[in-house]
């Protein structure tokens, strides 16, 4: 019995005098400790625009005779995406978001006769602040509709949680942004 009380007590002796050498290395100088440099990745297949896309509510059939003439927007470089995958999927996230929304307020504005038939343009503004949350700037309508404005509003009352996006330094940032959604009303 004494004989396994004093293996014991050896085997937890020697753990912490190799826990203590360990400590010792490292804040003796012989381990170097992470620098916390950042290495930024050129690759530029993993970023999201940071503009958000027009939404319509259009089919892609519809779309077929018209051409996109715009160019390719480049990510802020100030933005390393090694410390914005959550921001990205986020957006990914705030996309879905509007693209099945849009479909369900196109969907009503059919069934409205407050909406008249057309194309109707919204410029919803909001900010993502420091915990993620959407705030709503402003909701423009052309040409004005209240019936839309109002639906649009209900849909910014329950917007995804998204996260702020990480700069350079390390700090996250409130963003402010913008969104278009176009309702085509037959």
């Amino acid at each position: 019995m004494k004989i396994c009380l004093l293996i014991l007590f050896a085997l937890s002796f020697s753990h912490a005098i190799s826990q203590q050498r360990l400590r010792d290395s490292l804040y003796g100088g012989r381990l170097k400790a992470d620098t916390g440099k950042t290495f930024v990745s050129k690759d530029t297949t993993k970023y999201v625009v940071l503009k958000n896309e027009t939404v319509s509510s259009q089919t892609d059939e519809n779309k077929k005779g018209s051409t996109n003439t715009t160019g390719i927007n480049k990510p802020d470089e100030s933005m390393p995406d090694s410390l914005n995958r959550l921001f990205y999927s986020k957006q990914k996230l705030w996309k879905r978001f509007i693209e099945t929304n849009t479909q369900i307020i196109s969907q009503q504005a059919d069934d409205t006769r407050k909406v008249k038939k057309g194309t109707y343009e919204i410029e919803v503004e909001y900010e993502i602040g420091l915990n993620g949350k959407l705030t709503t700037k402003g909701i423009t309508c052309n040409p004005p509709n209240e019936f839309l404005i109002e639906q649009i509003t209900e849909l910014m009352k329950r917007p995804p949680v998204l996260s702020p996006p990480i700069y350079s330094d390390g700090k996250p940032r409130v963003l402010p942004a913008k969104q278009t959604i176009t309702i085509v009303k037959k």
